[in-house]
């Protein structure tokens, strides 16, 4: 024999495929009698409407939030991203890198990437205005002062952004592709059967 598929192989196989699904044919049925519907919370209240926001809309809106802004200096980079409603918790200088820790408010509505697009966009005109730095090094902070995640957005990027070989859109998901998030998971021991 050669191992070439023949006609009665092949019809073989499948029968031994037809015999394993009508074997399994009832069984299907009974895993779904077994469980209940779920009336009390429909699927379609759960699926989101659309179009849904893409993460790029979402970054290239805070970054053209900062198009035209006056950002001299740190403090005022700091003093415009509290304006645009950041919870900043400090902004220094350290060896070239603009050090920033921020907030996160954990709202439902917001998240992440609707705090980064304003950071890159205040950043962009803080480099437009002269600034001279390698970078920006983003902290993500819980509510508790945790750290939870970073980001960077590396100066060239952002230079490349402000003489416009780069869109809004481009430049955000390039300093998206940076963040880096670690959920601690919650402690949970098991508890003995009552």
């Amino acid at each position: 024999m050669d191992g070439s598929v023949t006609r009665r192989r092949l019809l073989r196989r499948g029968g031994v495929g037809l015999a394993g699904a009508v074997a399994l044919a009832g069984c299907t049925e009974e895993i779904g009698e077994e469980l209940p519907p779920s009336d009390e919370e429909p699927l379609s209240e759960r699926v989101p409407e659309l179009p849904v926001t893409e993460r790029t809309d979402v970054l290239e809106e805070g970054i053209l939030a900062f198009e035209g802004v006056d950002v001299p200096d740190p403090e005022a980079f700091e003093e415009e991203l509290e304006e645009h409603g950041l919870v900043i918790e400090s902004v220094e200088e350290e060896l070239e890198v603009l050090t920033v820790e921020y907030v996160e408010q954990g709202r439902r509505d917001a998240g992440v990437l609707d705090n980064l697009g304003p950071i890159a966009g205040a950043y962009a005109s803080l480099l437009e205005a002269g600034f001279e730095g390698e970078a920006a090094e983003i902290t993500v902070l819980d509510p508790d002062s945790t750290t939870f995640g970073a980001a960077e957005i590396e100066t060239p990027i952002a230079e490349g952004y402000n003489r416009d070989d780069l869109t809004a859109r481009e430049y955000g998901e390039l300093v998206a592709g940076t963040i880096e998030t670690r959920r601690l998971s919650p402690d949970v021991e098991p508890q003995p059967n009552e």
